[in-house]
């Protein structure tokens, strides 16, 4: 399911806090909290996340299993991978994405590298598939410097932010988003030591194909985004049906990099 991938690109965290971030590796629990169809009956699914500091650039690993029960008791099983690369400086990406079905069959496969000016305008090479080129538009951002304005919204009280994304989740290249503040919070204690103390912002996130103007998203989620770039309460409204993502397991490793 494609529009779930804007979501993963999302969860890369931000640059808001580059310096004090390392990585993270974080486990999510999908449950069907909502139906609007009654041609299925129940979702569940997982979701890891894993983000390694490269010094000069981020490398994340991104997993997702799905599973959809329809009405007549089937189950539809979606497993999805998505692995990048972005350069702290924002001017390169690179991005793998692969989607298989129940019997394991290969439904999605994209992969490229993408280049941005300093205006945000920029190129994306896909390899796969083979021989594509797209323009990016001025202001595009690559998913850490999306996180990274909408993480500074909430701190500077802005209410809204719409920058265009480029993240390698759709053959389109880039997609239109329109970002909501809900509210920030400062330093509080919470269920996880390791985000004590760490302000955060309530955010609604709508994604856009940049190819007509339908108002109606493509995909919608709305989480509560620490300034480290962890993301927890997570709602993923697919359309026909709304899952939450629970946060059940969180780590972040020592620092691995010289502090700037």
């Amino acid at each position: 399911m494609r529009s779930v991938l804007a979501l993963l690109a999302l969860l890369v965290p931000g640059l808001a806090h580059a310096d004090s971030l390392t990585g993270q590796h974080a486990l999510y629990t999908l449950t069907l909290t909502k139906l609007r169809t009654h041609d299925i009956t129940g979702a569940t699914g997982q979701m890891s996340f894993d983000m390694v500091d490269g010094c000069t650039g981020w490398a994340t690993t991104q997993h997702m299993t799905l599973i959809i029960r329809n009405t007549d008791g089937t189950l539809n099983k979606t497993v999805s991978d998505y692995i990048t690369w972005e350069s702290k400086d924002g001017k390169n990406f690179s991005f793998v994405l692969r989607e298989s079905d129940n019997d394991g069959k290969e439904q999605i496969d994209d992969a490229g590298t993408a280049t941005r000016n300093q205006d945000g305008s920029g190129l994306v090479t896909y390899t796969t598939p083979a021989n594509t080129t797209l323009k990016l538009p001025p202001g595009t951002l690559f998913p850490m410097q999306h996180t990274e304005a909408l993480l500074a919204a909430g701190r500077e009280g802005k209410k809204f932010i719409a920058p265009p994304l480029f993240d390698g989740t759709t053959a389109d290249g880039a997609q239109a988003t329109f970002v909501a503040e809900l509210g920030y919070h400062e330093g509080e204690k919470t269920v996880w030591p390791a985000l004590d103390g760490i302000p955060s912002a309530d955010v609604d996130i709508a994604f856009y194909s940049r190819k007509n103007d339908d108002e109606t998203p493509n995909f919608r989620t709305s989480m509560r985004y620490f300034d480290d770039g962890v993301a927890t309460d997570l709602t993923l409204d697919f359309g026909d049906f709304e899952m939450a993502g629970k946060l059940t397991k969180l780590s972040i490793p020592p620092a691995a990099c010289p502090a700037k």
